[in-house]
């Protein structure tokens, strides 16, 4: 298995390449296909998939180029409305790359068709999770950019809740945490340094998931 952030700066944005035995997916990929193109040249690798978290308020993405350039599916979770076509992941539905596992957990709130992608490794194991903009690195997804005459504040918030205590704090501590943007994004007002952490981190440390005593 083979995991490589592709960070960038200008953007305080990250995407994600993931490999198995010869088969790949790219996850929320910025406007700029070459980045891509030259990593699954040199990898050698086949492109399945391009999955999103989310639809992408603050960046183009390069999903349409990329899914035609490598004839690649490009999948959401549930809630995705496109004018494409695309595959609408069901929550807690698979997708195998090469001897890997790819879990879609709907998470909602910072946007309603906000997807995480849990990673299980080659064993089975609970090894990594893609965040999207619902969990950064001491830091949340705002729920408040997507505010529509459907969808309020308040209800955007209470779903955001939901999916970080009840999907995303239920993931086992060692879970290495893949988030889609570090500091400087507008996406979230105190994001740490970092841009990779694990779920027990975040559970310490992380001052929006504090329990109130």
């Amino acid at each position: 298995m083979y995991i490589k952030q592709i960070y960038t700066n200008c953007l305080s944005q990250a995407s994600y390449y993931v490999e198995s035995a010869g088969e790949s997916i790219i996850i929320d990929p910025i406007r700029d296909s070459n980045l891509y193109l030259d990593l699954v040249k040199e990898r050698n690798s086949n492109v399945k998939y391009i999955f999103e978290t989310h639809f992408h308020a603050d960046f183009v993405s390069g999903h349409l180029d990329l899914s035609k350039l490598l004839n690649a599916n490009i999948v959401f979770g549930p809630g995705a409305d496109t004018k494409y076509n695309v595959i609408n992941a069901l929550h807690e539905q698979y997708f195998e790359i090469g001897k890997i596992k790819i879990k879609v957990l709907h998470t909602p709130g910072h946007t309603p068709e906000s997807s995480s992608f849990l990673l299980f490794d080659e064993e089975g194991n609970e090894h990594a999770v893609f965040t999207g903009d619902t969990l950064f690195v001491g830091e949340v997804g705002r729920p408040d950019l997507a505010v529509s005459q459907e969808f309020s504040k308040e209800f955007l918030a209470g779903q955001l809740y939901d999916s970080l205590n009840n999907i995303l704090m239920k993931l086992n501590d060692t879970t290495i945490l893949y988030p889609g943007h570090g500091p400087g994004s507008s996406c979230g007002a105190n994001i740490g340094k970092e841009t990779i952490s694990t779920i027990g981190e975040q559970r310490l440390n992380n001052y929006v998931l504090q329990k109130k005593k």
